[in-house]
């Protein structure tokens, strides 16, 4: 009876000892895959993150590209706004040229007469007119002994004469005009050729 006792008390030992060895490989196999699932879930974590600043990252380079594209649409429409706007003011000076060339036809035409009075009237219409002119950017051509240059200048004539150069214009027979720097209407003239 004593061996079946000590058999028993052996046999609860081995059992206690496999029952706390099953309960560590249990517990072993749990931080096991604590940390297998720790290590997913740091995964996923990181795998968000990256998914997360790459997102950012194409969302910030689409606003930098819509800012971009604001301002050269702004910066356009402005321009064109400046070009459409000087474009009609060199056409409404475009067609008051013939009135500014009368103006000054009355003015040089010399009345010997007492009708100086008149040639004073005219002489301050133009003044007045050339003021308004001056203002939205008209200037006049320098041509009159010159060099001959194509884009301000229209020849006409030619006429050989020593005491000028070779394509110097030697005579302005109408005046020509810019706007801002833009030619509306060349000086009609006649070029020295020899």
């Amino acid at each position: 009876m004593a061996s079946k006792k000590k058999e028993a008390q052996e046999n609860l030992k081995n059992e206690k000892v496999l029952n706390e060895e099953e309960k560590k490989e249990a517990s072993n196999s749990q931080n096991e895959e604590t940390t297998e699932n720790g290590e997913n879930t740091e995964v996923k974590d990181s795998e968000k993150e990256d998914a997360a600043q790459a997102e950012i990252k194409s969302l910030n380079d689409r606003l930098l590209r819509l800012q971009a594209d604001f301002l050269n649409y702004k910066a356009r429409t402005e321009k064109e706004k400046i070009s459409t706007y000087t474009g009609a003011v060199a056409d409404i000076i475009l067609e008051l040229l013939p009135v500014l060339d009368n103006l000054e036809r009355a003015i040089s035409a010399d009345n010997s007469s007492d009708g100086n009075s008149f040639k004073e009237g005219v002489q301050m219409v133009y003044n007045q007119f050339m003021g308004i002119l001056d203002k939205k950017g008209l200037k006049e051509v320098e041509a009159l002994h010159k060099p001959f240059d194509h884009n301000v200048h229209y020849g006409v004539a030619f006429e050989e004469s020593d005491k000028f150069e070779d394509g110097t214009v030697i005579d302005v027979l109408q005046k020509g005009y810019t706007v801002n720097d833009k030619c509306i209407r060349p000086a009609m003239v006649r070029i020295c050729k020899k």
